[in-house]
C-alpha cells in the first residue's frame, strides 16, 4: 500500500472496506483456487453470476513501476501456504498449460453487509516460485502478440500454399 493510500484509508469517514481477491485457474484444477486478503472467508458473486467462497489468506501485490515498457508485470506473494497452495502449483507445473489469475476487488459495507464487485483483471502467470511458507507469482496481461489470429494456427499442412 502506498503512503497516499494509507493516509486516505486512515482519514476515510466510511464504513466500507476494500477486500482484494485472487482466483487461480488451470485446466488440471478440479476447481479454481479462490483466496481473499482478509481474516474471514468471503462469499461473493463473480462475473458469471455464481456465488463463490474465497478462503482467507494474506497476499501482497507489488505493482509494476510506471514506465513505458510494453508488457509490465506484477508480483503476487501469498504467505502461509504450506500444504494448501503447493499441491495446486505441483499439478500445474507438470502440465504444459498456463495458470490464469483473476484479480477482483470488492467493496464491503460493514454497516449493512452489502458487497459490491468492482471491475476485475484477468492475467496470465508467467513465473512461479515457492518456499516452505510462501508462493511468489509473476503475472502480466496476456500478450496479444502470442495469440493466433483469427484464433487459427496457419500451418503448411492446413494451408499448402504456405510451403
Amino acid at each position: 500500500m502506498t503512503p497516499a493510500e494509507k493516509e486516505a484509508y486512515a482519514n476515510a469517514d466510511d464504513t466500507r472496506v476494500m477486500l482484494y481477491t485472487l482466483e487461480l485457474m488451470h485446466p488440471q484444477f478440479t476447481q479454481p483456487l479462490r483466496i481473499v486478503a482478509d481474516n474471514d472467508p468471503l462469499t461473493a458473486e463473480i462475473e458469471t453470476g455464481d456465488t463463490v467462497e474465497f478462503t482467507p489468506f494474506f497476499f501482497s501485490i507489488k505493482r509494476p513501476p510506471i514506465s513505458e515498457e510494453p508488457d509490465p508485470s506484477l508480483q503476487i506473494t501469498v504467505d502461509n501456504v504450506s500444504g494448501f497452495m503447493t499441491p495446486y502449483l505441483d499439478i500445474a507445473s507438470r502440465s504444459g498449460d498456463s495458470i490464469h489469475v483473476v484479480f477482483r476487488p470488492y467493496l464491503v459495507d460493514e454497516g449493512d453487509d452489502s458487497i459490491t464487485r468492482l471491475s476485475s483483471i484477468k492475467l496470465a502467470i508467467r513465473n512461479a516460485s515457492a518456499t516452505m511458507t510462501s508462493v511468489t507469482l509473476t503475472a502480466a496481461h496476456i500478450n496479444p502478440a502470442n495469440l493466433p489470429f483469427p484464433k487459427e494456427n496457419y500451418t503448411s499442412d492446413r494451408f499448402p500454399g504456405l510451403a
